[in-house]
């Protein structure tokens, strides 16, 4: 029987990351039932505030290269201009014994010319055995290095199949706001026309559940949080925030995606905040959510996985994965995916799997 080494980590700064992590985890067990698995943790040398330009630590314990296995499993947007610095040292051990490498639902940090160059050394240097694009430029700019391709999609979206969510009885309906990287916008739903709102500050709007929405966002603070992490992390501390507890006939319940580094001050300046440092009370939180406005991608894919509308507030490069399922207009007003189709293009993931793994 095959035996995969997959790696499950990198949670508590980024709990999105649980998210494409443990769909590839149940999309190989399904295909590949009789599989034996080995769960490592994942690299600790890339970027964060104590560590900005990525590398492992002298003395930390490389648990990948330690496991004898068929396959690893890389996944996410590993693609990034440090991934040769972290990976570098444990690949080479890694394929020297045999091991096929399986890039499952990746995608990059950054897609200009110089660093897709890079990309393409990395991966001539450790040639992926499948390679399962989250995005379609990245299947276009370096899937032809691969044995085997196939351009894909993100991996968080096998999510409801490997967990369903039950309903809460004793809560209104309600919207999630997950702001964890930018200031929250104020959202008003307009009962008057809309000459009479505040144009101060940036207004957009967009209709949902035949109520017109009006979004006001501190450009300012905005662009202050989006310079780098630190003044993300300042923002977060100095400015308390919208104090909305519902809107319209909505409760209000807030998410953040960064367990750590959990500060009271930042975690806590909105009401109804949910945290944690597993990713299943959000599968629920999102899965049973009326509308997700968020500045997190993988939110807002969880949402429209689970059958639900979500907006996206981001400029990220990384919005290539939601072009696959027809949602252009996600920045504008909250869309739906059609689940017919995500169903098939699920099976054909599978399919190329079983292919290849039986």
């Amino acid at each position: 029987m095959p035996h995969f080494t997959h790696i499950l980590g990198g949670w508590s700064p980024n709990i999105g990351n649980a998210f494409f992590q443990l769909g590839g985890y149940h999309v190989i067990q399904s295909v590949v039932p009789e599989a034996t698995f080995s769960i490592i943790n994942e690299k600790p040398g890339y970027p964060q505030y104590w560590n900005p330009k990525g590398g492992n630590p002298p003395d930390y314990f490389d648990m990948a290269a330690a496991v004898k296995s068929d396959y690893l499993v890389l996944m996410g947007p590993m693609f990034r201009p440090e991934t040769m610095d972290v990976w570098g040292d444990s690949l080479k051990k890694i394929v020297s014994q045999g091991t096929k490498l399986i890039y499952l639902g990746v995608g990059a940090m950054r897609y200009e010319q110089e660093y897709i160059e890079d990309y393409r050394k990395f991966l001539k240097k450790f040639p992926a055995y499948l390679f399962v694009s989250r995005d379609s430029e990245t299947f276009e700019k370096l899937g032809d290095l691969a044995e085997n391709a196939y351009n894909g999609f993100d991996l968080a979206f096998f999510i409801p199949d490997y967990y369903p969510v039950s309903g809460y009885k004793n809560l209104l309906p309600y919207v999630v706001m997950n702001f964890d990287k930018l200031p929250e916008p104020t959202f008003e739903i307009l009962t008057g026309s809309i000459e009479q709102i505040d144009s101060s500050q940036t207004i957009h709007k967009f209709d949902f559940n035949a109520q017109t929405w009006i979004v006001k966002q501190d450009s300012w603070r905005t662009r202050f949080a989006r310079k780098s992490r630190y003044t993300m992390m300042l923002e977060s501390l100095i400015f308390k925030g919208s104090q909305a507890k519902v809107i319209g006939d909505y409760a209000i319940v807030r998410t953040d995606h960064r367990y750590t580094p959990i500060i009271g001050r930042r975690t806590f300046r909105y009401p109804n905040v949910m945290v944690n440092d597993t990713p299943y009370p959000y599968f629920n939180i999102y899965g049973n959510a009326e509308l997700v406005l968020s500045n997190r991608l993988h939110a807002c894919v969880i949402a429209m996985a689970y059958g639900k509308p979500a907006m996206v507030f981001s400029e990220s490069p990384r919005l290539r994965l939601m072009e696959r399922f027809n949602i252009p207009d996600i920045k504008k007003q909250p869309m739906r995916i059609d689940l017919t189709i995500l169903n098939q293009e699920k099976a054909k993931l599978k399919d190329f799997l079983k292919k290849h793994l039986i």
